[in-house]
C-alpha cells in the first residue's frame, strides 16, 4: 500500500505547532519541587530547557561537568577550590573499563575522568563569599554564562562571560574590568608568552606537568592594555593588572612536540568565537537538508573553529566538507574522533529519508504477500485478543505503561483494518480504543497531567501526590516524556486514521483531540521559539542526533538515554500524526529526525562489527546500553540480563524498526546474543526478541508466533500477538 506524504517539499519544517495555551484539560501549577536558576532578566519568564548539555550548570550545586565536545568545563563554586571555570579535554588513554563480560569478552562500560583542571579561567576578585554565576540564552545548542565579581552589584562589578557552544574549539571568556587569572591542579612546568603573534593580541604556550600542551589567546578590548600574565607559582598565573577583552584556551596536544599543524590551525582562528547555535532545515522528497548556523563574535575576520562527529562529517555537504581542518583531531567523550572544521555555518544532508514508510511494513522488493491460512489464524488471534477490556487495562498509574497498552491495541486494530481488510471487526476494535484513549483525553486517569510553569511543560500530578521525584519513571522531573508521550501519539495518529478510513470523512475525531495530542507532541519536541509555553526541543539534540532521557538531575556523567527504539518511536509517532493531521512540517521533521537518527544510532547505539566510534574491547557489546555523555554501560536501569539490555534498544517493533535497525546489525546481535538461547527467557521478552528477529528472519519469526506451543506471557504490556504476527508477515513470513 502507498504511503504517501502530506507535501513533498516543505522549505522550512520548524514552524510553530500551535502558539496557544495548553487546552484547559490541563490544571495550571505554579511551583516545581526544583528551583530554576539565577537567570539574567531577559530570560525571565521563558520556557527553560530541561535535557540540554548544561543542565548540571542549573541544578543542585550547579557544579557537576558540562560535557561541550570535545572539552569539559564546570563552574567551579566550591569552597576548597579556585572560583571560577574548570576546563579539561581528556585524551583515550585516561579512560577507565570496567570489567569483561558477555560472549564477545567485552568490557562492561568505560567512562573518562572528571573534574581534572588542566585549567581555570578566573579573576583576582572572584571568591567564593561574594560572587556567582548566572545564565542567559539558554537554546538548544548554546547557553551564556557570566560570572560577576559581586552578586551584590552585578551592574557595575566585574564580569566574565562565557558562551558554552556545542562542539566549540576554544573556551572563549570575555573579561569586563577585571583581574585574570589562570589556575591549574596539573600544574604549568613552563609558561612563555610567544612573541609576534599579532598586532595588540598576545599568546601564551603553556606545558603542563603531564606534558600536555595549551594555548592562551588575548585580545584585549579598546581602551584596554593587553594582557600581562605573571607566573606567581606552578598553579596560578595571574594578570598584573585589570583587562578587559577576550581570552581564549585550547588545548594544542597531549605531548611536547610535533604540534605545530595543530598549533597553526588554532592561530588561524584565534579571535573569533561561538556566541550560538541555531538549527535550519528542509526536506524535498525523500532528501533531508540541516545547517548549523553559528554566531560569530569576536575581532578576528576568521570564520569558527568547531569541531564535528562523526555522523556529522559523513552527512557533510561538499562545502562544508572542504573547511575541514584534517591536522586538527580530537576525541569526544563517548561518540568517537571529532574532526576541526573553521565555518559559520555547517551543511548537513540525509538522503533515503523514510516518507514511503507509513502504517504497515515495508518489504523489500516485491511487496509481502498472505496467504489465507495465514489471514485465518491472525483472525483468530485478533478476536481472541479484542476480548480484553481495553480501558480497563490502561487504565493505569503511570502514563509510561498506559501508552504502551494504549498502543498496543491500536496495532491490534490497524491490523484488522489493513491486514485481514475485516470492517465490521475493525470498527469493534475501533470503539474500544476511543473509549479507553478518551479517559486521557478527558485527563481523567489515575495520575492525571498537569502543566507546570516553572520549567514549562506537562507533567505527571503524581509528582504533586507522592512527593516522590521518580514516581512514572520521573516524568515530574522530565525524565523519558519522549518514551512517554511517543505511545499516545502514535495511538492517537492511528485512531484518526481509521476513524477517516472506516467511520466518518468528517474529522470530527481528530478535531476533538488535536489540541490535547499536539500539546504532547510540543512537550517534547515543539519546533519553534514562537511558541511561548514550552522549550524547543526539550529532547531532541540536533548536535548529537538523538536524545536525551534524563530530565531534572544533576549527574556527574551527563546527560544518558537508555532507550534508541523508543526515542525513534517517537519521531515516527509525530511524523504518523503529522501525515493524518495535515501537518506538513510535523512530518517532515518526523522524518528528517528518522533519517538522523539511523546514521547516529548506527554509529554510537547500535555497534556493527568494524565500528571505530567506541574502544575496539566495547564495541562486542553489540549496544550501547546506556550512552552517558561521558560514560558508557552496557546495562538498563532496571536490570543486566541481555535480553533487558538488548530488548529496550528493540522496543516497540513497529513498521520504522527494519529502517532504523539494519538487517547486518540484527543478525550479528542474534547471533551472538540470542541464537539458540532463547529457551529460558519466559516473560515478555520472549516475544520482543522474536518480534525483532522477523526483520531478518519474517517466516521464522512469523512461525513463532503461530506455534501450537505458544505462551500468551512472551507478550509484554505493550504488544500483542496480532501484531506481532502482521509485522512478520508484512515483512513476508506469512506467505
Amino acid at each position: 500500500m502507498n504511503f504517501l506524504p502530506v507535501r513533498q517539499n516543505v522549505a522550512n519544517i520548524f514552524t510553530p505547532i500551535s502558539t496557544s495555551p495548553p487546552p484547559g484539560v490541563f490544571p495550571v501549577r505554579d511551583t516545581h519541587p526544583v528551583s530554576t536558576p539565577p537567570l539574567a532578566a531577559a530570560d525571565s519568564g521563558n520556557p527553560i530547557q530541561t535535557n540540554k548539555f548544561y543542565a548540571n550548570m542549573m541544578l543542585g550545586g550547579r557544579n557537576n561537568p558540562v560535557f561541550t565536545y570535545p572539552y569539559e568545563v564546570w563552574w567551579s563554586n566550591q569552597l576548597d577550590a579556585p572560583w571560577g571555570l574548570g576546563i579539561d579535554y581528556r585524551e583515550p588513554e585516561q579512560r577507565v573499563f570496567g570489567p569483561v563480560e558477555g560472549p564477545a569478552g567485552a568490557n562492561r562500560w568505560y567512562s573518562n575522568p572528571i573534574w581534572i583542571r588542566s585549567l581555570q579561567l578566573g579573576a583576582v576578585e572572584f571568591n567564593q563569599t561574594t560572587s556567582t554565576m548566572e545564565m542567559s540564552n539558554l537554546n538548544g545548542g548554546s547557553a551564556d554564562t557570566t560570572f560577576y565579581a559581586n552578586a551584590a552589584d552585578p551592574l557595575s562589578t566585574g564580569r566574565m562571560d562565557v558562551s558554552l557552544c556545542q562542539g566549540m574549539g576554544f573556551i572563549s571568556a570575555t573579561y569586563t574590568d577585571l583581574t585574570p587569572v589562570v589556575d591549574s591542579s596539573v600544574l604549568v612546568r613552563n609558561s612563555t608568552e610567544v612573541a609576534g603573534f599579532r598586532p595588540g593580541a598576545r599568546k601564551y604556550r603553556m606545558i603542563l606537568e603531564n606534558d600536555s600542551v595549551w594555548v592562551l589567546y588575548s585580545f584585549p578590548a579598546l581602551g584596554s592594555l593587553p594582557l600581562d600574565l605573571n607566573v606567581v607559582n606552578n598553579g596560578h598565573l595571574e594578570a598584573t593588572r585589570p583587562f578587559s577583552g577576550l581570552i581564549q584556551i585550547a588545548k594544542i596536544s597531549k605531548t611536547s612536540t610535533g604540534y605545530a599543524a595543530v598549533e597553526a590551525v588554532l592561530d588561524a582562528a584565534a579571535g573569533s568565537w561561538c556566541k550560538s547555535v541555531s538549527v535550519a532545515a528542509s526536506v524535498s522528497g525523500s532528501t533531508g537538508r540541516y545547517q548549523f548556523n553559528f554566531e560569530r563574535q569576536g575581532s578576528s575576520t576568521s570564520e569558527l573553529l568547531m569541531f564535528a562527529l562523526p555522523h556529522h562529517v559523513q552527512s557533510f555537504e561538499t562545502t562544508t566538507a572542504a573547511k575541514i581542518k584534517s591536522a586538527l583531531k580530537f576525541y569526544s567523550p563517548t561518540k568517537g574522533p571529532m574532526t576541526a572544521v573553521a565555518a559559520n555555518q555547517w551543511r548537513l544532508v540525509e538522503t533515503g529519508l523514510p516518507t514511503s514508510i507509513g502504517w504497515l511494513p515495508v518489504k523489500a522488493g516485491a511487496a509481502a504477500t498472505f496467504s489465507s491460512a495465514s489471514l485465518n489464524r491472525i483472525s483468530a488471534v485478533a478476536k481472541y485478543e479484542m476480548q480484553q477490556d481495553f480501558s480497563a487495562l490502561s487504565n493505569l498509574d503511570t502514563m509510561y505503561f498506559s501508552g504502551k497498552a494504549l498502543a498496543k491495541f491500536a496495532y491490534i486494530c490497524l491490523s484488522t483494518s489493513d491486514i485481514l481488510k475485516d470492517i465490521p471487526l475493525t470498527r469493534t476494535c475501533q470503539r474500544k480504543l476511543k473509549a479507553a484513549f478518551s479517559r486521557f483525553a478527558d485527563n481523567a486517569q489515575q495520575n492525571g497531567l498537569v502543566y507546570e510553569t516553572s520549567w514549562s511543560g506537562v507533567i505527571s500530578e503524581a509528582l504533586y501526590k507522592t512527593g516522590d521525584p521518580n514516581v512514572d519513571f520521573g516524568s515530574g522531573y522530565y525524565n523519558d516524556h519522549h518514551f512517554h508521550y511517543g505511545y499516545f501519539i502514535q495511538t492517537a495518529a492511528i485512531i484518526a486514521y481509521l476513524e477517516r478510513k472506516h467511520f466518518s470523512t468528517t474529522g470530527s475525531w481528530l478535531a476533538a483531540n488535536r489540541a490535547w495530542v499536539n500539546t504532547l507532541v510540543r512537550d517534547v519536541a515543539n519546533p519553534s521559539p514562537n511558541d511561548p509555553y514550552f522549550p524547543v526541543f526539550r529532547s531532541f539534540d540536533w548536535y548529537h542526533g538523538h536524545s536525551w532521557a534524563k530530565g531534572l538531575w544533576e549527574s556527574f556523567d551527563g546527560k544518558d538515554e537508555e532507550s534508541s527504539s523508543e526515542d525513534y518511536n517517537f519521531a515516527y509517532a509525530m511524523k504518523l500524526w503529522g501525515n493524518v493531521n495535515g501537518d506538513a512540517a510535523m512530518e517532515a521533521r518526523g522524518n528528517l529526525m528518522l533519517g538522523i537518527m539511523k546514521r547516529s544510532m548506527n554509529n554510537y547505539m547500535l555497534l556493527s562489527t568494524g565500528n571505530t566510534n567506541h574502544p575496539a574491547n566495547f564495541v562486542g557489546n553489540k549496544v550501547s546500553g546506556i550512552l552517558f555523555e561521558n560514560k558508557v554501560e552496557h546495562t538498563t536501569y532496571f536490570g543486566t540480563l541481555p535480553q533487558y539490555i538488548h530488548g529496550v534498544h528493540m522496543l516497540p517493533l513497529t513498521p520504522i524498526s527494519p529502517y532504523i535497525r539494519s538487517a547486518t546489525f540484527v543478525r550479528e546481535e542474534w547471533n551472538l546474543y540470542f541464537n539458540r538461547q532463547t529457551g529460558p527467557i519466559d516473560d515478555g521478552w520472549k516475544g520482543i526478541l522474536y518480534a525483532n528477529y522477523g526483520i531478518i528472519d519474517p517466516r521464522g519469526a512469523f512461525n513463532f508466533f503461530n506455534s501450537a506451543s505458544w505462551q500468551n506471557k512472551w507478550l509484554d504490556g505493550g504488544a500483542s500477538r496480532t501484531w506481532y504476527m502482521s509485522f512478520a508477515g508484512g515483512l513476508g513470513g506469512a506467505s
